[in-house]
């Protein structure tokens, strides 16, 4: 009895992990890990990064299939 007592209180205690507040500038780009202020070059990079990872296993495959028939 004195163990559910226990648990009782405790989760009456307990307060979730969502944040108080945090820093924030009023721009909608303040929070993001970075810059954004030149948007050619964020295309040019974003594009780059995401073709890279998208072709990436194909690239692969080709090489291992080369390499195999070798």
């Amino acid at each position: 009895m004195n163990s559910r007592l226990a648990l009782r209180r405790q989760l009456a205690k307990f307060q979730g992990q969502t944040p108080t507040g945090f820093v924030h500038d009023g721009w909608a780009t303040s929070r993001l890990p970075f810059n954004v202020r030149n948007k050619w070059a964020f295309a040019i990079k974003a594009t780059l990064f995401l073709a890279i990872g998208f072709w990436a296993p194909f690239i692969v495959v080709e090489y291992q299939l080369r390499k195999a028939n070798q």
